[in-house]
């Protein structure tokens, strides 16, 4: 008899990448990366850079104990429902960007799809949704249209669908309002998003009528210059630069604790490599402190 397996797919990290290769090239790092493979080819240093970005950005999302790049993911938990009515959830991801699907109910097996979720309220770490308006019950046979939601002593399951930060790639035309990107998760209407593309970097905003998942998106100006699979991101500043300083110290291995002989002086040592290194984690950490998430 085929034993039934039952997975759990609710990943709380995953393996994008904060930074691309050219945001990196571009950043003021005073790291040599061209240098990363002895003797090797333009595309060999790249790719070894590309595999420090990734190793630097699973470094971020295990320090921070989860993810902020933008990303569909289904939570399931259960929670109560408070003496005023209201369904609170806290989700694993923080801070709540969007929420795109809800339902909720007495068993795992029969929940109720919440059709209209502009009633949501978000709060710091938490979403509150008034439960008691739906004027919902429950049965042993699930979800009942009439009388008073349970007490806030009932167990209810919900499940739910949050998007992080949008931090993908995109490509417009200069004088053009219109961005068609990698990925959509997580662009929100009215949302200030920047180009990373060097010299040609500008600050944008998506049109206030913007239909969330829609792509190309629309920009309330047009765009100055050009871009081409350049990065497009919502992603805070501090945590592009917490991602340039990780990747800087992972690059940091050779020569950094070399002798130096000045003149008409003794021989005297470089700086330590743990101090050098350590400044940048320190500086990163602190700089990601907001995100982290206690668990």
């Amino acid at each position: 008899m085929a034993t039934t397996v039952v997975t759990n797919n609710t990943p709380y990290y995953q393996d994008d990448e904060y930074l691309t290769l050219a945001e990196y090239k571009n950043a003021p790092t005073a790291i040599d990366y061209d240098n990363l493979v002895v003797g090797g080819t333009q595309a060999q240093q790249d790719a070894e850079l590309n595999s420090v970005i990734g190793r630097a950005s699973s470094w971020i999302n295990t320090h921070l104990n989860q993810s902020l790049i933008a990303r569909s993911v289904t939570e399931q938990k259960r929670t109560r429902m408070t003496p005023q009515g209201n369904l609170i959830i806290r989700p694993e991801i923080n801070p709540i960007v969007a929420v795109s699907s809800l339902s909720y109910g007495a068993t795992p097996t029969n929940l109720t799809v919440v059709n209209d979720l502009t009633p949501l309220w978000f709060e710091d770490d938490k979403v509150i949704y008034p439960i008691a308006q739906t004027s919902l019950s429950y049965s042993s046979q699930g979800p009942l249209a009439f009388g008073f939601p349970p007490s806030s002593r009932s167990q209810i399951y919900v499940n739910y669908t949050t998007p992080g930060y949008v931090n993908t790639t995109g490509t417009g035309s200069a004088g053009s309002k219109l961005v068609t990107v990698k990925d959509v998760t997580g662009i929100q209407p009215g949302q200030i998003i920047n180009f990373y593309d060097g010299q040609y970097s500008e600050r944008l905003q998506v049109a206030s009528n913007y239909t969330y998942g829609a792509n190309p998106v629309t920009l309330t100006t047009n765009m100055a210059y050009a871009h081409t699979n350049a990065a497009f991101s919502g992603m805070p500043a501090a945590v592009k630069e917490a991602a340039i300083l990780v990747v800087t110290d992972f690059l940091k291995v050779r020569g950094d604790n070399s002798m130096t002989m000045a003149v008409t002086t003794r021989p005297s040592s470089g700086p330590s490599v743990q101090d050098i290194i350590g400044s940048d984690l320190a500086m990163a950490k602190e700089l990601l402190r907001p995100f982290r998430k206690v668990r």
